[in-house]
């Protein structure tokens, strides 16, 4: 195997891409410009308590592979250093303490497969780290990339303890089998302002930038992660958005847990008023992902509502409620499923002979005609997701309105979200 085969398989395992054969290179140059090389390396984790750590990374070591966690990595190195090794590979800041955190350890057990530790740089990391290159290795080059890229393996599932074997003798190549893609999978709570972080992302980036996102809000140390990585695992398509509401995540006891695309949020250890805030934020914030656990004066009504409600109370009780749809469209966001299902379930459950009107609105910005058209359709969509969740057709009717009943002043953006909404109305 190439030397580029190795610096493919960091990239595949990292997210870095071309930057993969730098960044290992960077590293390893930084590990060995310690007095003593690897040694001296070493004395750093030992003066922050972390000796224990570090040696087991060692090569031949009795004691499984000991995780690091990120901001305990910045802490050892040191601000400059991590900046500078930032710079030199041209990563982002933010991703490099979750990079380091899974580089170097492979790095130090690789340099170590033959019992020594090296007090000088291999020539391998010195051709890496040059961006050059490179030719076939040697044979005593070819020692420490097989353990090198043993130990990839282990960073992508999680650092998962277990030996690495010699390489058995060659055999007749096995017949491809597709690996069987799992969900991603993230939890979240907040204790006291520190931050506990689980699951499984598909990629050293994702999982580098979800930590330096959240220890950019809730400061260094105040971030604990328990995340593999496993490269089966699909992309979560929220992350992005997710790393985006970190700042209203700052409520002690807030709890939430992805699966796949399916969220459950808790609230419950929050007051009314934080547990509905924050409950629109995840709505609007997350339209790609179904929500469980929403909560709003609307949920609170609907709970609440007696079997066999009458009309004035059941709509009441809907109009607390919000749905959101897609921006300038009529299709329902995912995120929005959890209060039709209540909705539904409190039609259902209400007086049989109440009737009710689906009103779709939309502010005075467009085309007359378009904002009449939408209104009419979004009515439509809702009605439609009430029938499927069960509510007889002929209990519910959609119309539209345009622009022509606004409850708030369209010259201000907070007055058009107002008139922007489904509004309901017994018949």
């Amino acid at each position: 195997m190439s030397i580029e085969t190795l610096v493919s398989e960091v990239a595949r395992a990292t997210g870095l891409g071309q930057n993969a054969q730098k960044f290992v290179g960077v590293v390893a140059r930084y590990i060995f410009s310690q007095p003593g090389g690897l040694a001296g390396f070493r004395n750093k984790f030992e003066a922050m308590g972390l000796g224990g750590v570090f040696n087991s990374w060692l090569s031949g070591g009795e004691s499984p592979m000991q995780s690091i966690e990120p901001n305990q990595l910045r802490s050892v190195l040191g601000n400059q250093s991590v900046e500078e090794i930032a710079q030199k590979s041209g990563i982002g800041a933010k991703m490099i303490p979750g990079l380091l955190a899974m580089v170097v350890p492979a790095i130090v057990k690789a340099v170590t497969a033959g019992g020594v530790m090296p007090t000088s740089l291999p020539a391998g990391f010195a051709s890496l780290a040059g961006g050059s290159k490179v030719g076939k290795p040697t044979f005593r080059l070819w020692r420490w990339l097989l353990p090198l890229i043993a130990l990839l393996a282990l960073a992508w599932c999680g650092w998962q303890s277990r030996n690495v074997a010699k390489a058995p003798p060659a055999a007749a190549p096995a017949a491809n089998v597709a690996a069987v893609a799992t969900d991603p999978t993230l939890s979240f709570q907040n204790d006291g302002g520190k931050v506990t972080l689980k699951g499984t992302l598909p990629s050293v980036a994702q999982k580098a930038s979800l930590l330096g996102a959240a220890e950019g809000v809730f400061g260094p140390g105040k971030v604990a992660a328990d995340i593999e990585v496993n490269t089966a695992v699909r992309e979560a398509p929220w992350l992005e958005r997710l790393k985006v509401l970190i700042p209203d995540m700052k409520a002690d006891g807030l709890k939430f847990a992805f699966n796949g695309d399916a969220l459950k949020l808790d609230t419950s250890a929050l007051d009314p008023e934080k547990r509905a805030q924050i409950s629109r934020a995840f709505q609007s914030g997350l339209g790609n992902v179904q929500i469980e656990g929403l909560f709003d004066q609307g949920t609170q009504a609907l709970s609440a509502l007696a079997p066999g409600a009458n009309a004035a109370d059941l709509t009441a009780a809907l109009n607390k409620t919000t749905v959101n749809f897609d921006t300038g469209l009529a299709t329902l966001t995912r995120s929005s499923e959890g209060i039709l299902d209540l909705a539904a379930t409190a039609i259902k459950n209400s007086n049989q002979d109440v009737k009710v009107e689906i009103g779709g609105h939309t502010d005075s910005q467009g085309n007359a005609t378009t904002n009449q058209q939408l209104s009419e359709q979004r009515a439509e969509a809702v009605r439609t997701a009430l029938v499927k969740r069960g509510v007889p057709q002929a209990r519910l009717v959609a119309r539209g309105f345009g622009s022509n009943q606004p409850m708030g002043d369209n010259s201000t953006e907070e007055g058009r979200k107002a008139n922007r909404r489904i509004q309901y109305a017994a018949m």
